[in-house]
């Protein structure tokens, strides 16, 4: 942070930094050109030059400029999205410095920011750090990998959240907001085809139904994907069929007030295997005696109600979902026995997981433009999940093949909250904020067969308190410098896995809790041509839920674990000239793992699973009138690049995931019209099989990759 003596940024340095951008190994993810109010850009009268929006986020549950929020946040926009159509996780982390997506297979997928995650597999879909909404409803972990149809953009929001995001924020929180119903009459229809067996059809309908009453608004989106992962037994796998829909009415007829009813649907058929082994001739190739299935269906409601008074806004947000995860896997790899020496036999298994979720926010808040920003409310959120396990890792000898274990992980989770900026001697502004929570959490295991011995239940509750406060100063209109103090509260954890022996349910993990210390700096320089946000933080948690290998039983267990991470986060984009735009980020992590529940000491002083020490990602868009090559309309080129450092596999540090290297392309052209487009794309252009989650397997290394080189063409055209 620069000192009050000597603030001003001489223009040598600003050029410097500006090249540095421009090379590549700085600055935001390319969406961050995304905001709420999304204009084209404009130009300044007075120099004639192009300048950047200004990018609006509800971060703060209020519309705000994000130069004036004191906390490091990306905005994801939707056109990075279409990266990664069938795996939006992956898609957010690469456009987001230090966020990592965690995808070992089918319901073990995670986020971690800044290295604060799942220590391991996550033991349940509450056991997450990462809070996940859309449109500021709470989901879980298991629809955290749903199909993102129809987004305006993503908030991804670094440090706890627990404030405004609720329950197991520790590390962040990501806000999906999407399109809603406006009246704006649109309808598109995209289709694109490519290698792999690739297809995707989408369309988009929207506009006014009763004039000044009622709008409405659609999408649907139906996907293919062959598998690109040989396998020695079955058809290759990692295929992927989707169909997705978002829906949603928005009545206007009563004075100050709009209600809005959205709903959405997704079914996702896959086949990814349950682990590879590392470094198999040919790799990524399976050795699965049987092929893995699973699917996945998602659905859910909302209800919004706004009502606008004089001097402030009602929020009321009622929600439903359901989600559920059917799977059938084959834990044998003959690839991997075949490396230890054991003859390869069948292990099959079936996971059925299933939750309601029914969540209700109350809040109410302060208008824009009000010389105080305030938000208070109240939540309550209510789960109810069944996890139905058949296999080996869910009940003892001589019940593993024949035995299916019930779980009832059901939770209720109530909240208070408040957040407040109050601005004062001219240049300060000074944020604070609370939450209370209050948790009450039960489990009840059961069995098909009625074993006395397999059957029990627990209960638990908590209330804790979760806060954050911040001091900003405003050096010019151009430059603002904070430092904040947060703290974190995740929820007990029950494991999903497990069983009671002789009818006793082992009590919850211990929550985890942390302290999170961060300093940043945002500047708009060169006439709003060049926006700069870096921040510097260090992450203190206390009881992180850990998965490990215990070398004396060697079996899987799960403690918990007190870890610490520091690092910074540097963000920019950078208007060049018109139609030229730069962007992109750096971040550096360093994890250490401390003491934990187990008296592991083994593990102390090493690196925190899944955590790189650098994530660099770039952008560079470039938009022109097509003349240049004698055609009407315009062309535009885009071009990313994703740097991903190696980071360690488990928390024995036992292996390291290998580093990897994303490049995506697209080139297309737009008629005068600007109702059609034709364009060309490639999708991991290096064909790099990023290591994406990795365990020491009976000794021997094992991996989930990330999927292949996919290049194709589409077409969108508007009517």
């Amino acid at each position: 942070m620069t000192n009050s003596n000597n603030y001003k940024l001489t223009s040598r340095s600003v050029y410097f930094l500006a090249t540095f951008l421009a090379s590549g190994w700085v600055g935001v993810a390319q969406a961050q050109t995304a905001s709420t109010q999304r204009k084209p850009v404009r130009t300044n009268a007075e120099a004639d030059v192009t300048v950047l929006d200004p990018i609006v986020v509800t971060a703060r549950k209020t519309s705000e400029d994000l130069k004036n929020v004191p906390e490091s946040i990306t905005v994801v926009a939707p056109e990075s999205l279409t990266a990664a159509p069938f795996d939006p996780g992956a898609a957010i982390a690469r456009n987001s410095p230090n966020v990592q997506w965690i995808n070992r297979t089918t319901g073990q997928q995670f986020f971690s920011i800044r290295g604060v995650s799942s220590l391991g597999t996550p033991v349940n879909f509450s056991d997450g750090t990462v809070a996940f909404n859309i449109d500021g409803v709470p989901n879980s972990m298991m629809s955290a990998s749903n199909i993102l149809l129809d987004v305006n953009r993503l908030e991804v929001m670094r440090g706890p959240q627990g404030t405004l995001w609720g329950s197991n924020a520790l590390g962040g929180a990501i806000n999906v907001v999407t399109n809603q119903p406006d009246g704006k009459r649109e309808i598109r229809a995209t289709s694109e085809i490519g290698t792999n067996g690739y297809r995707m059809g989408e369309m988009v309908l929207g506009g006014n139904i009763v004039p000044n009453a009622l709008d409405g608004r659609m999408a649907l989106r139906f996907g293919h994907q062959d598998g690109d992962v040989r396998s020695m037994f079955s058809d290759d796998l990692g295929k992927r069929d989707i169909a997705a829909f978002r829906g949603g009415l928005r009545f206007t007829g009563i004075d100050q007030t709009t209600v809005t009813l959205t709903g959405s649907y997704l079914r996702d058929q896959g086949n990814a295997p349950f682990y590879l082994l590392r470094n198999a001739p040919r790799f990524p190739l399976s050795g699965a005696l049987t092929e893995p299935k699973s699917m996945t269906t998602q659905g859910g409601t909302t209800l919004t109600v706004e009502r606008e008074f004089d001097a402030f806004r009602l929020t009321s947000v009622s929600a439903y979902q359901h989600n559920e995860i059917d799977s059938k896997t084959d834990n044998t790899d003959k690839l991997l026995y075949d490396r230890i020496g054991f003859p390869a036999f069948s292990s099959r298994g079936r996971l059925n997981d299933k939750e309601n979720i029914f969540s209700q926010e109350l809040r109410l808040n302060s208008l824009e433009g009000s010389p105080i920003r305030w938000v208070m409310g109240a939540s309550v959120t209510r789960t109810e999940g069944r996890r139905a396990c058949l296999g080996m890792q869910c009940a003892p000898a001589p019940y593993f093949d024949t035995l299916t274990v019930n779980t009832d992980l059901n939770s209720t989770n109530l909240g208070l909250f408040g957040d407040m900026s109050i601005p004062f001697a001219e240049r300060w502004e000074f944020s604070i904020g609370g939450r209370l929570n209050h948790d009450k959490i039960e489990l009840k295991r059961g069995n098909s067969l009625g074993v006395a011995g397999l059957t029990g239940s627990d209960s638990t509750s908590q209330t804790y308190p979760t806060g954050r406060m911040a001091l900003s100063y405003k050096w010019s209109d151009q430059i603002r410098t904070y430092v904040s103090l947060a703290r974190g509260h995740a929820t007990r954890v029950y494991p999903l896995f497990g069983y009671p022996v002789n009818g006793v349910v082992p009590d919850p993990y211990p929550a985890a809790t942390g302290w999170t210390y961060e300093a940043g700096i945002k500047a708009s320089l060169f006439d709003n041509r060049l926006d700069l946000d870096a921040s510097v933080y260090h992450n203190d948690i206390k009881n992180g839920v850990m998965t490990y290998l215990d070398p004396a039983l060697g079996t899987f267990g799960t403690t918990y674990q007190d870890y610490k991470t520091s690092g910074f986060e540097l963000q920019g984009r950078m208007r060049v000239a018109d139609g030229l735009t730069l962007t992109g980020g750096v971040g550096y992590t360093y994890s250490e793992l401390g003491s934990n529940g187990a008296n592991l000491t083994t593990v102390s002083g090493n690196g925190v699973p899944n955590t790189p020490k650098w994530t660099v990602t770039t952008g560079l868009q470039y938009e022109t009138a097509a003349r240049v090559v004698n055609l009407p309309g315009s062309l535009s080129f885009g071009v990313q690049y994703q740097f991903t450092a190696s980071r360690p596999a488990d928390v024995d540090n036992s292996f390291y995931l290998k580093p990897y290297r994303i490049v995506d392309a697209r080139i297309g052209w737009k008629n005068d019209a600007n109702d059609l487009e034709i364009y060309a794309f490639g999708r991991n252009l290096l064909d790099q099989r990023a290591e994406t989650a990795g365990a020491l397997f009976l000794g021997v290394q094992t991996v989930a990759a990330g999927p292949g080189r996919i290049a194709g063409v589409g077409l969108t055209k508007s009517f």
